[in-house]
């Protein structure tokens, strides 16, 4: 792996960080992960730290050679002491005392390339959360596409992609680019980040290719009797202006009106379709099913506090 100067590289990870994190195609909410290493040290997104404006000083900054022997260690087989000492080994491995690195940064570390971005595109997960996900992966981009079953999250998806990409090496000796991981999102790797931008690229103009009906998005929420959703706007957003909301935006298709015209359809979308879904917006939704301005906003003044309590 060839690797550059110290300065020249962290400043292409913010670059490359800030480039994506600005990008609502590809990062929802605080969703996704970047890092830099070289042989000795890796600089992964702390926890709490936002990629669209993230500094160096939003890196955590770990020791590679202490990072690598936990690949090897042997944990507990008990689910919650086995994370608890994974998490203590993270804490004895980051040198930036008082960052928490990302609970990934072991993925990170074992991928081969300088520079590995990590993130959950809409259009990816689309994908990744799909039915059939694998067998239509391996249409859209090939055998060498690496997937990565669903497993919990944590040490043992860890050791997971591990082995994934050691069998990847010796089938293919190569280094994969992209790990895909069902119901999670995608990773991809390179030494340098024009080639992540080129990869990235690649895909979604492969997945935006590949799909057959266009929802346009558009501002306007017809509801039963003409009612707009820009009506009780107003109302909704100052029932939740008490919390951290900074940004309410209405949008309306096809596919969104189909889902939410009525309470049997709303059933079907009623859990979780992205991992992002569930650590931004819990794992349930308001459905407001008032036929007049005055009854959803009875119901939202109900059913708002709630769900905040939950």
């Amino acid at each position: 792996m060839k690797y550059f100067s110290k300065m020249k590289e962290i400043e292409q990870l913010i670059e490359i960080s800030q480039f994506y994190g600005k990008d609502s195609r590809f990062v929802i909410a605080g969703g996704g992960n970047t890092s830099y290493k070289n042989q000795e040290r890796i600089w992964v997104k702390a926890s709490g730290s936002s990629l669209a404006t993230i500094t160096e000083d939003g890196f955590a900054v770990l020791d590679r050679e202490k990072l690598n022997l936990m690949s090897v260690k042997v944990y507990s087989t008990d689910t919650t002491e086995r994370e608890e000492q994974v998490k203590n080994d993270l804490a004895d491995a980051t040198i930036t005392k008082g960052k928490r690195p990302s609970v990934e940064t072991s993925m990170h570390n074992v991928i081969d390339y300088a520079f590995v971005v990590h993130l959950h595109p809409t259009a990816v997960n689309g994908l990744m959360c799909a039915q059939n996900a694998e067998t239509d992966l391996m249409k859209l981009f090939g055998e060498k596409a690496l997937y990565v079953e669903y497993t919990d999250p944590g040490y043992v998806l860890f050791k997971k992609v591990d082995d994934k990409i050691k069998a990847f090496r010796a089938k293919y000796n190569e280094e994969p680019n992209v790990i895909w991981l069902k119901n999670h999102g995608i990773f991809v790797a390179a030494d340098t980040i024009e080639e992540i931008k080129n990869i990235y690229s690649e895909i979604l103009s492969t997945l935006s290719e590949s799909v057959t009906t266009n929802h346009h998005l558009t501002e306007e929420f017809p509801l039963e009797g003409g009612l707009r959703g820009v009506e009780i706007l107003p109302a909704i957003r100052m029932m939740l202006s008490a919390n951290v909301l900074k940004t309410i935006k209405v949008r309306n298709n096809e596919l969104v009106k189909y889902f939410s015209e009525s309470p049997e359809n709303q059933r079907d979308i009623a859990r979780p379709f992205t991992p992002d879904a569930i650590v931004y917006c819990k794992s349930n939704y308001i459905f407001l099913n008032g036929e007049t301005p005055e009854a959803i906003l009875e119901e939202a003044g109900k059913t708002i506090p709630v769900f905040k309590m939950q």
